[in-house]
């Protein structure tokens, strides 16, 4: 019993040395951080990643024009847009370097009518051919292509499109 009493104290001890440290690491000049943050990425060059890596391919966004390819998909995911809620830093990162992490109902219907397995993505996996720097230059550009849109509500009830 004194064992686990003891290992209590270790716990609460280390949390709060962590929040400690925590603390002190703050300032007035920081600004809190929400979500997942990388490096600043050059939009350009991202686009110029996703047309290289033939993402557009398999992947649209409205307004782009990309190359024509000499394949044709099963069918295209749209990536961007007006939506309520854009994805963070470290959704758009965890969706380039792990696809199969999370798949839609969308993304799953589709592949199922493609008569594609629903629980594997058919993207391929590039972190043995990605570099660090093309990646973040890709997630800032698919950052910069969704819009995030405001609900609008009327007497409390929320409004769709």
């Amino acid at each position: 019993m004194s064992n686990m009493r003891g290992l209590r104290y270790a716990l609460v001890g280390f949390a709060a040395a962590a929040a400690l440290l925590a603390l002190s690491a703050c300032t007035e000049d920081s600004k809190p951080v929400k979500g997942f943050v990388l490096p600043k990425g050059d939009i350009a060059q991202g686009e110029q990643v996703f047309v290289d890596f033939k993402c557009h391919g398999c992947h649209t966004i409205p307004g782009i024009e990309f190359p024509k390819l000499d394949f044709e998909p099963p069918f295209i995911l749209e990536l961007g847009g007006e939506v309520y809620r854009v994805k963070n830093y470290g959704e758009l990162l965890t969706a380039v370097v792990n696809p199969d992490h999370i798949i839609s109902v969308k993304y799953k219907t589709m592949l199922a009518n493609a008569n594609r397995e629903a629980i594997i993505s058919p993207m391929p996996y590039y972190g043995e051919t990605m570099t660090v720097a093309e990646l973040i230059d890709l997630v800032e550009f698919l950052h910069a292509q969704y819009t995030k849109l405001q609900p609008k509500y009327y007497r409390g009830y929320y409004l769709t499109k």
